[in-house]
């Protein structure tokens, strides 16, 4: 794109739908993974089917509420801490603002890369106006 010269707008556009497309596809990943590995006997295909868009639909919805609500505390966190004369707290937090909620959604099941997306999107949105 930049060799071409296109508008930035169309790179950040393409670059987010890559994004979520690769954040959506391990989620159905996952999804699928759980709904090969149990052994459903032909009769309970629909109870299977009903069971994975659960957990598609649990692990995405949950992946960005996480997601939000991360980058909304570090909206808030960013707005009450004055980091001009510390540099090291600085850094420090901003490779936390991406590692914390990675971790909290790997630990309770849900997709991390949907939630960083989502953290991000959140922070961009709360933290610029502060």
């Amino acid at each position: 794109f930049q060799s071409k010269r296109v508008d930035p707008h169309l790179f950040y556009l393409v670059f987010g739908e890559s994004v979520l497309n690769d954040a959506v596809g391990l989620v159905l990943f996952n999804a699928f993974s759980k709904f090969v590995v149990a052994e459903n006997p032909p009769g309970k295909v629909l109870v299977a089917i009903l069971d994975f868009l659960i957990v598609f639909s649990v692990d995405f919805v949950g992946s960005l509420v996480l997601g939000i609500f991360c980058g909304i505390c570090v909206a808030f966190l960013l707005k009450i801490v004055d980091m001009r004369k510390t540099t090291l707290l600085e850094l420090s937090l901003y490779i936390l603002i991406m590692y914390v909620p990675f971790l909290i959604a790997e630990v309770t099941q849900l997709s991390g890369i949907v939630t960083i997306l989502f953290t991000g999107l959140a922070a961009r949105r709360y933290v610029v106006p502060n």
